[in-house]
């Protein structure tokens, strides 16, 4: 099967449009971002009939992504519940378009150099966290992917990702190339494709410049997206990558043109 390309509804625009323009920029999926401030659940529900019509005219199955700052692994435990039935609504959204693949980011806001002494407790934190989420999407028949996280400012990283992935069964990784890059640059993108080469089910593209995550067109930073397209060829890749690129849907659209090209050399 061939890779199918997606992208990315802005939540800050109105939902239908976003995917009336994904659909009309030729894209194989949508990926509907799930999140404040105009594609909150309950308005996704509102407008289920009419963007399950819009879904339809695609040729490959929807996508659900969550906000990044959705914490597992806060230590208040009442703030740590409120996220885990947070994610469950999320996931019952996602059940209601049809959709059978939602995303959750491996981020806390504790997991930075400061607070390193609570690491441990964060980590079993988010652990718990997803094996719950994990468990309560299963009995929907949606699968949870976790996304990698820009760690700049962390001391966690590609090791921690995969004691998570490892501890909590069924989850899937959704590995972001600009993510991986800044994280520790084109080795680390190496690195997390060929480690979760096995459990990926997805991945976001877009281009920066090392030092955080810009989310540019491809070409307009530092990624060498040559190394990363063979290394989709080395693993046999045939699921599905968004352009996370924010600039501009068309700046999204003339990437993905030039890594289809890429791809094909």
């Amino acid at each position: 099967m061939p890779i199918k390309f997606g992208l990315l509804t802005n939540p800050s625009h109105n939902i239908l449009e976003e995917i009336k323009l994904i659909h009309k920029l030729g894209f194989d999926y949508v990926e509907v971002g799930i999140e404040l401030p105009r594609s909150a659940p309950e308005i996704i529900l509102k407008k289920k009939i009419s963007i399950l019509k819009l879904i339809k005219n695609f040729n490959s199955p929807a996508l659900a992504h969550t906000a990044w700052w959705i914490d597992f692994g806060t230590g208040y435990e009442p703030v740590r519940r409120g996220w885990v039935e947070e994610a469950k609504i999320s996931i019952d959204a996602a059940k209601a378009l049809g959709i059978k693949t939602i995303n959750f980011h491996f981020y806390s806001i504790g997991l930075t150099n400061e607070y390193k002494k609570y690491h441990k407790q964060i980590i079993s934190n988010i652990i718990a966290s997803l094996r719950e989420v994990v468990n309560y999407a299963g009995s929907k028949k949606v699968t949870v992917m976790l996304e990698n996280s820009p760690t700049k400012r962390a001391v966690v990283g590609i090791k921690e990702y995969k004691f998570v992935l490892d501890s909590v069964d069924k989850l899937k990784a959704h590995i972001d190339i600009g993510h991986a890059f800044v994280e520790n640059g084109m080795k680390g993108i190496k690195e997390y494709l060929f480690t979760f080469k096995s459990k990926i089910k997805h991945i976001h593209i877009s281009d920066n410049n090392g030092e955080r995550d810009d989310h540019i067109p491809l070409g307009k930073g530092k990624i060498d997206f040559k190394k990363v397209a063979n290394s989709l060829k080395l693993m046999n890749y045939d699921k599905t990558i968004t352009f996370e690129v924010f600039t501009s849907k068309e700046d999204a659209e003339e990437s993905m043109v030039k890594f289809k090209k890429i791809l094909s050399e």
